[in-house]
């Protein structure tokens, strides 16, 4: 049994799809749409016995707010179908040593594990990771469970979002895959209208483009990675809403959707419909999840972000949480006053971002009626 670095993507990604931890975030390819430094700096480290991977962990270089030094984070890892296996303590160790010989302070782990999963929490604690709230990737996601046939799927789903799909083809509504450029600045445009409108950062298209390439039909096929399809929702010829989904394993993520803003578009809704292909797109795919990823901490009306998880809650599914973000301090002078600085700051955005939600709610309350899930 030994850990190492890794470059094999083949080995990599047949590990990552079929371990019960595994997740599209630690995929092979994922820094690599990330910019040249994270691509460059990025670590994959791996324990091999018998040419197999026992455990594995993608490390991304990131920067570090006010700090000259760079943290490695691990997005949805470490990887490992038992916390209990020694393969765990050796993959941990070389992590810190990789960490540390590139001038890391800190490595920062969100793993793909359930809140209440014990051994995973004292394995980590063991290791000298402890919790933090100064989280990367939200803990909450929503989860449709799509095993069951397309009936039963829309069964379970809210009356109203039943009558928005079949409303949307009604109305002419009709999504497909999307392909070239012509597709891709399509959605773009889409999606910087509503980060601009719902106030969310929008990273340029070259990730996008390069997202679409690495996870491309034929890239699965050669390397074992997810597939990801880009879905456009379309009436009369123009593109109205437009979204990317991906397929790992048994696993499937909504990852970015925009719409247009106009209100002639709006009243034909077809983010039901355009999720719903979405949905269908990944089913046929092999996945048996629909991860619709991010929901709030506190299921509360009012909180940041539950209109979002209420149209997610609509398609039906279960609510599923990880653990806390667990962090490895590998410098703490560099690390406890770095520490520190993120929760005022971040303490003040939430402030900004609570005042803009509610001014946002008062608007749109005056253009229109809030509809009632049935």
């Amino acid at each position: 049994m030994e850990a190492k670095l890794i470059e094999d993507r083949l080995l990599w990604n047949r590990f990552i799809a079929t371990t019960p931890t595994g997740h599209l975030c630690q995929t092979y390819e994922w820094p690599e749409h990330s910019g040249e430094a994270a691509s460059a700096g990025s670590l994959r480290v791996g324990v091999v016995e018998d040419g197999e991977l026992l455990a594995a962990m993608l490390l991304v270089r990131s920067k570090a707010a006010g700090v000259p030094l760079p943290f490695f984070y691990a997005p949805r890892g470490p990887v490992c179908a038992d916390p209990r296996s020694p393969a765990l303590d050796l993959l941990i160790a070389r992590a810190k040593r990789e960490a540390r010989k590139h001038g890391g302070f800190f490595i920062r782990a969100e793993p793909n594990v359930p809140q209440d999963d014990k051994l995973w929490a004292d394995a980590l604690r063991a290791l000298g990771f402890h919790p933090t709230t100064h989280t990367i990737y939200l803990r909450g996601a929503w989860v449709t469970d799509l095993r069951p046939d397309e009936d039963k799927l829309l069964a379970n789903m809210m009356t109203t979002w039943r009558q928005n799909i079949r409303a949307g083809g009604r109305k002419g509504v009709t999504v497909r895959v999307g392909s070239g450029e012509a597709d891709l600045d399509a959605f773009y445009r889409l999606l910087k209208e509503t980060g601009e409108r719902d106030r969310f950062y929008v990273y340029p298209k070259d990730l996008f483009r390069d997202m679409l390439d690495h996870y491309s039909a034929e890239a699965a096929e050669r390397d074992g990675t997810a597939e990801m399809a880009l879905l456009i929702a379309e009436h009369e010829g123009t593109p109205i809403a437009a979204a990317t989904v991906a397929v790992l394993g048994k696993w499937s993520w909504n990852l970015h959707s925009g719409s247009s803003g106009q209100p002639e578009h709006r009243k034909l809704r077809p983010n039901y419909l355009l999720q719903w292909e979405c949905m269908r797109w990944a089913k046929a795919h092999g996945a048996d999840y629909y991860d619709w990823r991010t929901i709030p901490d506190i299921l509360e009306p009012g909180q940041e972000l539950y209109g979002v998880y209420e149209f997610k809650r609509g398609f039906g599914g279960f609510e599923r949480r990880v653990l806390p973000t667990q962090d490895l301090v590998l410098n703490p002078l560099v690390y406890w006053p770095y520490h520190a600085a993120v929760a005022l700051r971040r303490n003040r955005q939430r402030q900004q971002r609570r005042a803009f939600e509610q001014k946002r709610k008062q608007e749109q309350a005056k253009e229109e009626p809030v509809e009632v899930a049935k």
